[in-house]
C-alpha cells in the first residue's frame, strides 16, 4: 500500500480525529512525497522550541536521518549536516540545503496541527517546514542521487537563529570539503517570493535608572524621556544621500507597573542597508548616539546587538533567480520580487550563488500559520527541480 497522509494521520491519531480525517475530500489529490513532508512538518510542530540545542526537534531528525541509512554528524551547537555523496561527482563542493530547525512561534495547544480540505493550521507550522523539506530530499535523493545530479548535497538543520550575530555558516564557509557550490534556504513562506537581500541589523537599546535612584526622586520620568529622546534623534539622522541605508522602530516600551514609576525601558529598532560600508556606519552611530543620550540624561543606555544578515552580493545569485523564475512559472505561481533580509546573503556575500525558497503559500496569522496544502504539492516539485538543474547544467 503506497504512503497516505490520511492513513497515517488516522493510525497515528486514530479516534475522533481519524474519523475527522475519514470525512475529509482533498480538493487536489497530493503526491506521497508531499503528503510525507507534511506529517514530518506536523510532527515536528508539536515539539517544544525555541530549546537549548533545539534537542527535542534535533532528537527526531536524527532519528529519520538515521534510519535512512546516513551518518548525520551533530557539531557543539547542536546543528546537524548530513551528506548524500553522488559517486559522479566532478569536485567535493556540494549543494547546501539549510533551514532553522527552530521556531519562536510554538504553542503547547495551538501547535498540534488542524486539517481541512484545503489547508493545514497550527502554530508555528511552517516553521517546520524547512526541516521536513530537507528530509524528503533526503529520502528521495540518497541512494539514487546519481541518477539526478553530478554533485553531492549537504543537508545543513541549523539549532540557532540563521540571523545569529556569530554567523552561524562560518563553519561550512571555512572547511574546504563543505564549502558550497551553490545553497539554497529552505522555510515555510513564502514559494511565491523572491528576496533580493539587504544587509540587516536588529538592535535592542536598554535604558534603565542608575542604581534605582529613580523611584525616589519626584515626578521622575527619566526612563520614558531618555526612550522617547532617543528614538526622536535617531530618527532624525540622515543615514545616506542616496537613500540606500533605512532604519526603522520595531517596539518601543517603558516597563512599569501599576503606579509606579517606570525604572527601565526598550527600544528594538532595525537597520537596513544595501551597502556594507554604510550599513556599519549606521550601527556605530546608533550607539553612539545611545551613549551620549544616556550621557545626558545621566541614565544607563546600553545597545545590544540581537540579530545580523549582511547585505551579500545579489549578482552572484543571478542565474539561481532566473531558475527559480522559471519554475515557479511552470507551476502557474506569479513570482513577487522584494528587498529584505536573507540568510542567504552570508554566502553571496563570499562569492557563492545563493537563494532563500519558501516550500508554501499561506498566511502567518497573530496566533497560528495556516497553509495551503495544494501549494505544497507546488514547492515539492520546484524543490526537487531546482536541485536537479542546479546540480547537473548550472555554471556549465
Amino acid at each position: 500500500m503506497g504512503f497516505s497522509l490520511k492513513n497515517l494521520l488516522s493510525r497515528k491519531l486514530g479516534g475522533i480525529f481519524g474519523g475527522l480525517l475519514q470525512t475529509i475530500k482533498p480538493a487536489a489529490k497530493t503526491s506521497p512525497v508531499a503528503d510525507r513532508l507534511l506529517v514530518d512538518a506536523i510532527r515536528m510542530a508539536e515539539l517544544p522550541s525555541p530549546q537549548p540545542r533545539e534537542e527535542p526537534r534535533a532528537a527526531f531528525v536524527l532519528e529519520r536521518l538515521k534510519s535512512l541509512g546516513l551518518s548525520p554528524a551533530v557539531n557543539d551547537s547542536g546543528s546537524i549536516t548530513a551528506r548524500l555523496h553522488c559517486e559522479k561527482s566532478r569536485d567535493e563542493a556540494p549543494i547546501l540545503l539549510f533551514t532553522d530547525l527552530g521556531t519562536n512561534r510554538w504553542h503547547p495547544s495551538e501547535s498540534f496541527a488542524r486539517l481541512d480540505a484545503e489547508n493545514a493550521t497550527g502554530a508555528g507550522l511552517s516553521g517546520s517546514l524547512g526541516s521536513a523539506a530537507l528530509l524528503s530530499i533526503a529520502e528521495n535523493f540518497y541512494g539514487n542521487i546519481e541518477k539526478s545530479i553530478n554533485r553531492d548535497i549537504l543537508l545543513l538543520f541549523n539549532a540557532g537563529p540563521l540571523d545569529a550575530p556569530n554567523n552561524n555558516f562560518r563553519p561550512i564557509l571555512d572547511a574546504p570539503e563543505n564549502r558550497p557550490f551553490a545553497a539554497i534556504g529552505v522555510k515555510g513562506f513564502s514559494l511565491d517570493k523572491i528576496i533580493h537581500s539587504v544587509g540587516c541589523y536588529r538592535v535592542k537599546i536598554e535604558v534603565t535608572g542608575k542604581e534605582g535612584r529613580l523611584s525616589c526622586e519626584v515626578n521622575s520620568n527619566k526612563v520614558t524621556e531618555t526612550l522617547i529622546d532617543t528614538a526622536r534623534t535617531l530618527l532624525g539622522i540622515a543615514w545616506d544621500t542616496e537613500g540606500k541605508t533605512k532604519m526603522f522602530i520595531r517596539r518601543l516600551e517603558a516597563l512599569t507597573v501599576y503606579g509606579l514609576t517606570p525604572e527601565e525601558g526598550e527600544i528594538e529598532l532595525e537597520i537596513e542597508s544595501s551597502e556594507a560600508a554604510h550599513l556599519e556606519m549606521a550601527m556605530n552611530a546608533v550607539i553612539a548616539t545611545t551613549n551620549k543620550v544616556g550621557e545626558k540624561a545621566n541614565i544607563k543606555a546600553e545597545t545590544k546587538l540581537l540579530s545580523f544578515i549582511p547585505p551579500g552580493k545579489p549578482e552572484k545569485s543571478k542565474g539561481l533567480f532566473e531558475i527559480y523564475r522559471r519554475l515557479c512559472k511552470e507551476q502557474r505561481l506569479k513570482i513577487q520580487e522584494e528587498n529584505g533580509a536573507d540568510p542567504a546573503a552570508f554566502f553571496s556575500a563570499e562569492g557563492i550563488p545563493a537563494l532563500s525558497m519558501g516550500m508554501a503559500l499561506g498566511r502567518e496569522k497573530k496566533e497560528k500559520d495556516v497553509i495551503s496544502i495544494d501549494s505544497l504539492e507546488k514547492g515539492c516539485l520546484i524543490l526537487q527541480r531546482f536541485i536537479t538543474e542546479i546540480g547537473t547544467h548550472y555554471g556549465d
